[in-house]
């Protein structure tokens, strides 16, 4: 046997953890590392935003990956390239269906490649963890029986859809009263209300990033009138869309 080949046969007992004879990383170190992903695994699956963000920094997270180029750019966007990956199959073990865990991973994704500078890139490392924690918190199956699973996902995916207890009751080839009674058993709301909560939940996001007009904004969260959008939208924020938006950029 050659010397060269000597340490792939020592026990790891006897193998000196500091010694990179065997790589670039020490056992002990990879050993660290594997432990530090399975602990963020496991937070991100309950949704545990604070233990998350006191685990490890961004730059903790990137010392314990190899540098394998030479732009330093390059380098923080493949650490939040496998940061992502790591807190997606988190909102996974977290029981959050695969359509909403895509939504959030392929954002992120865009949004690293997109990024210019180091600190651009740093800035994103809170914004993952907190939104899927985030993401579990809201989407985790919570026992919901497989019919107002589907539902759910239906709204999510097409606010703008008929989104009415009958048209949904036809659509999934159930008995209205029953998809009502069932849908309000485990989510603990109505399904109207169900869906006026989820349209305004865009309807706040679209007021903090874009400036559509408030009519538009109400056509994109599939609500025609106007007037009955800016009712509901008051009934659950206490706010106009108009002032929720100044107030929101006065703020920020």
């Amino acid at each position: 046997m050659s010397e060269r080949n000597h340490n792939f046969n020592k026990p790891l007992a006897n193998l000196d953890f500091y010694d990179d004879s065997h790589g670039n990383e020490s056992i002990k170190e990879i050993e660290t590392r594997y432990g530090l992903e399975n602990e963020m695994i496991r937070a991100v699956s309950r949704g545990s935003y604070k233990k998350l963000s006191k685990l490890f920094t961004a730059n903790d997270f990137a010392r314990g990956i190899e540098k394998r180029v030479d732009d330093p750019v390059r380098n923080m966007k493949n650490y939040m390239i496998i940061l992502n990956t790591l807190l997606r199959k988190g909102a996974e073990v977290g029981n959050v269906h695969p359509f909403y865990i895509h939504g959030v991973s392929s954002e992120f994704a865009m949004r690293i490649e997109n990024s210019k500078t180091e600190k651009d890139i740093e800035k994103l490392w809170d914004d993952m963890i907190y939104s899927y924690c985030r993401l579990v918190k809201t989407h985790a199956a919570k026992g919901y029986s497989p019919l107002v699973q589907n539902v759910v996902m239906l709204i999510d995916a097409d606010l703008n859809s008929d989104l009415t207890l009958n048209a949904m009751a036809k659509r999934f080839n159930v008995n209205a009263s029953y998809l009502s009674s069932l849908f309000k058993k485990d989510t603990g709301m109505p399904l109207t209300e169900y869906v006026s909560k989820k349209r305004v939940e865009r309807a706040k996001r679209l007021l903090e990033t874009t400036s559509h007009q408030i009519q538009q904004i109400s056509h994109e969260c599939g609500i025609l009138d106007v007037n009955y959008f800016a009712k509901i939208f008051k009934k659950h924020t206490g706010e106009t869309p108009k002032q929720y938006r100044e107030n929101f950029r006065a703020e920020n």
